[in-house]
């Protein structure tokens, strides 16, 4: 399934619902020919109220998974810009320490920054760090813990300094843990067996004209595979043309190049 995550959403869309519409449509065309119209039309006074009740279920369900993986992508976007405004706090706090210090922590920074944007968020589509930007990142917390105070004329910035690299510590390990973490697959059963009976209890509905149901049926594969690839992108955060992008460090790498001109 992560292949169709490489092409645009609208284009995994078409195939997988072409491919899920045709499947349903046969399935549809055998329960028709093996039961009547005028049989199935008397499943429709007790049958339309099962139904009603199977869709709210579903509804509630969907809506539920939903908002807790958005959820998730939220709070894991904001530890990513996080991570970022920590870093571009240390670059340019790094100013007030002497001049060998200083240009050992934005060189870390820099180096770091350049790894992780390009190096690292490659690997974060295979739910792993990469070893080394987890070096330089180690480096970088080495400097601060070396640092004597006493060669900090503002004490204050290093307390703050100090504080940043704790919070950067939290936002990275979320951020890897974020590229592991994946629905249960139960949960996944749950859900796209919940598809297939909200669709399958259709066939049991009848209509005069047969083409009828089969488009209004293939309108609801349609909005059942756009439901389910859309938490499927969701659940795959850092995977595919609609990951997360390291855009949050492009204010910093710009004041990087800035500074190496």
């Amino acid at each position: 399934m992560k292949i169709f995550l490489e092409l645009p959403f609208i284009v995994s869309i078409i195939i997988i619902s072409v491919i899920s519409i045709i499947i349903f449509h046969l399935l549809q065309k055998l329960v028709r020919r093996k039961i009547p119209h005028e049989l199935l039309i008397e499943n429709h006074e007790v049958g339309g109220f099962l139904y009603n009740a199977v869709c709210v279920i579903y509804a509630v369900l969907i809506a539920f998974v939903v908002f807790v993986i958005w959820n998730n992508n939220e709070e894991t976007n904001s530890k990513i810009e996080g991570e970022a405004n920590d870093l571009l706090n240390l670059y340019y706090d790094a100013g007030v320490y002497p001049d060998s210090i200083k240009k050992e922590i934005q060189s870390t920074i820099r180096d770091y920054v350049q790894r992780v944007t390009t190096d690292e968020w490659k690997t974060l589509s295979q739910g792993n760090a990469d070893s080394a930007a987890t070096k330089v990142f180690i480096k970088l917390n080495r400097i601060y813990m070396n640092v004597n105070s006493s060669q900090v004329p503002n004490s204050e910035v290093l307390a703050q300094s100090m504080k940043s690299i704790h919070e950067m510590r939290e936002f990275r390990r979320h951020r890897i843990l974020s590229s592991k973490q994946n629905m249960p697959d139960i949960l996944w059963l749950v859900l796209i067996l919940s598809s297939i009976i909200l669709v399958a209890f259709t066939f049991f509905f009848s209509t005069k004209n047969i083409w009828h149901q089969y488009i209004m049926t293939a309108f609801l594969v349609f909005v059942s595979v756009l439901v389910l690839y859309l938490i499927y992108v969701l659940d795959h955060p850092f995977v595919g043309t609609d990951a997360i992008k390291p855009d949050a460090f492009q204010p910093l790498m710009d004041i990087i190049k800035r500074a190496a001109k």
